[in-house]
């Protein structure tokens, strides 16, 4: 009951959407990120909406010898590598299970690539992830090519060049992520 009215202390850390100039960019600083996130020896889940995607991030961090949860199935053995330092996994958002335990020790990374259209959905890995406990940490990563973010491409990206954005370095703000859920809210009214 106190967790309820003050706060639960074992909640994850929910990063800042970032937001890319294309998703060439979102690809390459996302495997930056999982490259960097595991040689500190952090367990890093990379998290996909459709299985194109899921094939691409597979492919892409074959190097790393990725899990990859396709299924629910999977689930068990994402769930068990979870607590191995520096791993790297791949999974589909929908195998996600909210059927898991804080994890002590081992600092837990989940990257999502891109947004669903219902914050419902993202609010479920988020959700995942304070289970998961104050160990853990989930970032959403998005680009300006997604379809969420067609009504602000032709502001920003006018705005971004004549900033000199470089184009391998995301946009990151409470602001941004505050834009995203408004555009959520849009797209289910």
């Amino acid at each position: 009951m106190l967790s309820w009215l003050f706060g639960k202390k074992d909640q994850a850390t929910r990063g800042e959407d970032c937001v890319w100039l294309s998703d060439a960019a979102r690809l390459k600083g996302m495997l930056r990120e999982v490259e960097r996130l595991a040689k500190e020896g952090d367990s890093v889940v990379a998290v996909a909406w459709t299985l194109a995607t899921f094939d691409g991030l597979a492919r892409e961090l074959d190097p790393h010898k990725p899990l990859l949860c396709r299924d629910l199935f999977g689930f068990d053995a994402l769930r068990a590598q979870l607590a191995r330092a520096g791993s790297v996994a791949v999974a589909l958002a929908n195998t996600l299970s909210g059927d898991i335990e804080t994890l002590p020790g081992v600092a837990v990374d989940i990257l999502v690539y891109g947004r669903s259209d219902r914050r419902a959905a993202d609010d479920a890995i988020v959700s995942l992830t304070d289970m998961i406990g104050a160990n853990a940490r989930v970032v959403f990563h998005l680009s300006l090519d997604d379809a969420l973010l067609k009504d602000y491409v032709g502001t920003l990206k006018p705005l971004l060049t004549r900033l000199n954005v470089p184009e391998d370095e995301p946009i990151s703000h409470p602001m941004v992520t505050r834009a995203i859920a408004g555009a959520q809210a849009k797209r289910r009214a």
